[in-house]
């Protein structure tokens, strides 16, 4: 499951994520102040674009789709990716009558199905791969996770009031180690980003983003 790239690289991989989030926030604030809340497309793009170039520059002897390969019989894994991911519908279901625009239906689920890919390849698949090379999986899980919370308050955060609920960073926090879990039990990352597909049309991710839907403080 380790990569193989020089030691350098390696140390590299692990100084991406406060970079990445530093572009994020940089990205967000520069854009909130003309596009307001619509700031979230430039986001978006960039995002995945430096994820993007991370997971190219940074894999090493890995390809892509051996993170994507076919996953090993887990009834853990499956059982938390159904767990995890369906739990958030609950909100779905009590604010479906938020969506009535189609352009918002439209993104809402470009976004659900964009998303999950770009954000397993890196933060479970490159940086844990890095990480679990010098660190036991507990420290490289918690490393992971850390970042990953970090980027939604300071990136989303800029515009989105419900970015910044300590709702979310408690999500954030049980999400990151079920979807870790889920990576290392079946050596791919096909279920975490089902599960992930599964959160992000649950929380309805753009009307967040745009503050049509913000939970109860």
């Amino acid at each position: 499951m380790s990569i193989e790239i020089s030691k350098s690289k390696r140390i590299a991989v692990l100084l991406t994520p406060p970079l990445i989030i530093l572009i994020g926030y940089v990205t967000a604030s520069i854009f909130s102040r003309f596009l307001n809340e619509w700031a979230w497309i430039p986001l978006a793009l960039i995002y995945w674009t430096s994820l993007t170039c991370c997971i190219i520059y940074f894999k090493g002897e890995k390809r892509v789709k051996d993170w994507l390969k076919k996953s090993k019989p887990s009834k853990l894994s499956i059982s938390l990716t159904l767990l995890f991911g369906l739990f958030p519908m609950s909100v779905l279901v009590m604010n479906y009558h938020l969506f009535d625009s189609a352009i918002i239906i439209i993104l809402w689920i470009v976004f659900a199905l964009v998303n999950p890919l770009f954000e397993e390849l890196y933060w479970r698949g490159l940086l844990l791969d890095a990480a679990i090379k010098w660190f036991p999986k507990w420290i490289s899980v918690g490393y992971s996770t850390l970042f990953f919370i970090l980027s939604h308050p300071l990136m989303w955060g800029v515009f989105s009031i419900a970015n910044n609920h300590y709702h979310v960073f408690i999500t954030l926090f049980l999400l990151g180690i079920v979807w870790s879990v889920i990576y290392f039990k079946t050596e791919s990352l096909r279920w975490a980003i089902f599960s992930h597909f599964l959160v992000d049309v649950g929380i309805m991710t753009v009307p967040v983003f745009l503050n049509i839907y913000v939970p109860p403080m």
